[in-house]
């Protein structure tokens, strides 16, 4: 039954409950599910939400230089994107665009700073959002790309290590080319997660999601996030999806991934192609067994049905910039 929660486990967003109970328990299970340290890989529990950062290209680096800006608004009723082929075009599109994006200097002790706007989840069980409601979740990422930080309920900051246990340092290792940085990636998937016994769906689907979340969370020079968007057209399952729509109402384009039961969006500006959101959409009904909440010893959340077009996540990263500590704001 556990592999049953995989799929939906790695849909599910960060998102804050909407009571306090519920937060403090969805927190400590997405805590649980992804930020674990990966030197130290453990036997998998039971857990309700594995966290997936689709975000897209932040602009960081170690030791190069690279923008840092607010996210620019989009007129959503307006979209800049000519005709375009399929996804092989909208890869290289997007790679051209972060291989001559203006710069700023990163130290390597820096942290990237993310803000972004959140569905939040309908219930306890996670299985899905409420598209008209909206929370904040605020997160930062060493830019060695080792560590991640988060305020808890209690108002403490929480450092961890990231998943899938691999950065800037690694993916920037010659040649910086798709099928290397494919190579990669499906190489530290194997070591964190198979270590523990788990399979959570197919090749593709774990490589296009490790994907979302190194742009989202890591410390990426243009050349990395370059070849990253060349890689995605490469991989089975992955389309276009034009007029898509982020948290903040924003219109973009995207490489949109639809596995076995579920359809989910990386949003980009159709002007420049930097990251605006994500969104993701249950496409066919099933039914996930074996639910518990691990803040409550020996609750058994039971069963839950997911019916197809239940919005599963939605975000849109409102501010990207890089400080110098964990915790700081701009």
């Amino acid at each position: 039954m556990m592999n049953d929660l995989k799929p939906i486990e790695r849909m599910r967003g960060s998102t804050p409950a909407i009571t306090p109970a519920a937060e403090d328990a969805a927190r400590t299970r997405l805590l649980d599910a992804i930020r674990r340290p990966v030197r130290t890989p453990r036997r998998p529990t039971r857990r309700l939400a594995w966290r997936i950062a689709v975000a897209g290209a932040l602009a960081v680096a170690v030791g190069v230089a690279l923008p840092l800006t607010r996210d620019a608004e989009i007129n959503p009723g307006h979209s800049n994107v000519g005709p375009m082929a399929d996804v092989r075009e909208l890869g290289e599109r997007a790679a051209r665009a972060a291989e001559t994006e203006p710069a700023a200097a990163v130290r390597a002790d820096q942290w990237l700073y993310v803000k972004q706007l959140q569905a939040p989840p309908l219930d306890a069980q996670g299985m899905g959002v409420d598209l008209g409601k909206r929370t904040t979740w605020e997160q930062w990422t060493s830019v060695d790309g080792k560590s991640v930080a988060w305020y808890g309920k209690d108002g403490k900051l929480l450092v961890q290590g990231t998943h899938p246990g691999i950065g800037q340092a690694d993916l920037a290792r010659p040649p910086v080319t798709p099928e290397a940085l494919i190579a990669r990636i499906d190489a530290a998937l194997a070591r964190v997660l198979f270590a523990e016994g788990e399979v959570p769906g197919s090749k593709e689907e774990r490589i296009f999601q490790a994907i979302y979340q190194l742009m989202g969370e890591q410390a990426l020079s243009p050349t990395v996030r370059a070849a990253l968007f060349r890689a995605l057209p490469t991989i089975a399952g992955v389309s276009v999806r034009r007029d898509a729509v982020d948290a903040a109402g924003r219109r973009g384009v995207a490489f949109s991934y639809t596995g076995g039961w579920a359809r989910y969006d990386l949003i980009l500006n159709p002007d420049d192609y930097s990251f605006l959101g994500t969104y993701g959409v249950s496409v066919r009904d099933r039914t996930f067994h074996g639910l518990f909440d691990r803040t409550s010893p020996g609750e058994d959340l039971g069963s839950a049905r997911v019916d197809a077009g239940t919005p599963l996540t939605l975000s849109a990263r409102i501010e990207a910039t890089v400080v110098d500590t964990p915790g700081e704001r701009p």
